[in-house]
């Protein structure tokens, strides 16, 4: 099942003008390739509107080869080919779900849509400004109204001026079918909310709350992903310029999930923030200080315990007062992490 969700505005697949910058055409084939690899990642789900083919169609943006020939032509671009560009445009537009089917929201009657700062002006033509403003509307009523289920949703749009967007909109009437959504603001009173943008896939994980995705985790892959997520951006934070497919060097033993969705559900909000942080200095080595070997017995100088057949040294490290998180390091330096654990717990599971 997909963690984090997105919707791709149509504009982000438009080709630029023939006068376009080459540095922002090779951008924009780089954005639309990068986001393509997405359709094959199980932890998201991306969806776009169902009305995007044909608010391209009518700006003349679709059909694209010929405008995709002449880009390349005019921008000196070698590096790609204009048929695997065009055939990642098509794929996008023809087999992504609509994210109206999945959130059961069919259309939006509104006026006097506005967005802080403003986005809508950014479009290449009025049935993408119209479409777009359309699913601001929508996807900020359900942010607004429909929280628990939709979570960090976030809208990719060709230029994300601000990670969060502010909507403004009279609220005619709504098409949906769902049972949680109501008491949307009706003219004369405006309807305010918010969606959450971004550009490219940093600014999609930038969008993640990675402690929200470990709090509702069911599975070792959405627990593996918000460590993933954490990782990522404390090496970004960090100045690194971090590769996402080689964002790893740890695993998580078979005991470990069950420990943390429980410790999750008994202790308090910030609780998973604080293990996402002790796991990611546990796999940076970092804050050495909170790291206490488990030995095989009480007394100091006891010998460090070892995991039989690689023999991987046993460590445990503060979370908080409370909690500790025990893990296995091996010679090459990657973790193996095996419980969470209340104070007097000094166990580890191999």
């Amino acid at each position: 099942m997909s963690v984090v969700t997105v919707t791709i505005d149509a504009g982000v697949l438009g080709v630029p003008s023939g006068t376009t910058a080459p540095e922002d055409a090779y951008r924009y084939v780089a954005t639309v390739l990068d986001w393509a690899k997405l359709l094959d990642e199980p932890w998201v789900a991306i969806f776009m509107s169902e009305r995007a083919s044909e608010a391209l169609l009518k700006d003349d943006l679709y059909p694209l080869r010929n405008e995709l020939s002449a880009l390349f032509a005019s921008s000196g671009i070698m590096e790609y080919d204009v048929n695997t560009v065009a055939q990642v445009v098509y794929r996008l537009l023809q087999k992504t779900p609509s994210f109206e089917t999945y959130f059961r929201v069919s259309d939006v009657l509104a006026e006097e849509v506005s967005t802080t700062p403003d986005i809508l002006e950014l479009c290449s033509g009025t049935s993408m400004e119209s479409d777009l403003a359309r699913c601001v509307v929508l996807i900020a009523i359900l942010r607004r109204h429909c929280q628990e289920s939709v979570g960090d949703h976030s809208l990719i749009i060709r230029k994300s001026p601000s990670r969060a967007v502010r909507v403004r909109a009279l609220v005619h009437a709504l098409e949906h079918s769902r049972t949680d959504l109501a008491d949307v603001p009706s003219p004369p009173e405006y309807f305010e909310g918010d969606v959450l943008t971004c550009e490219d896939f940093r600014g999609l994980l930038e969008c993640v709350d990675e402690s929200a995705v470990l709090q509702r985790a069911t599975n070792d892959t959405a627990m593996e992903l918000a460590c993933r997520i954490a990782l990522f951006k404390s090496r970004w934070v960090g100045g690194e310029e971090p590769d996402w497919d080689e964002t790893g060097g740890f695993h998580l033993g078979r005991h470990f999930g069950a420990q943390v969705r429980r410790c999750c559900r008994d202790a308090s909000r910030a609780f998973a923030e604080k293990l996402l942080c002790s796991m990611v200095n546990a796999i940076e080595h970092e804050s050495m200080r909170d790291v206490h070997a488990l030995r095989t017995g009480a007394g100091g100088n006891n010998p460090q315990q070892r995991r039989k057949g690689d023999g991987a040294k046993a460590w445990r490290r503060d979370v908080d007062d409370e909690y500790h998180l025990h893990y296995w390091e091996m010679d090459a330096g990657a973790v193996g992490f095996a419980s969470v654990g209340v104070h007097n717990d000094f166990s580890i599971p191999e």
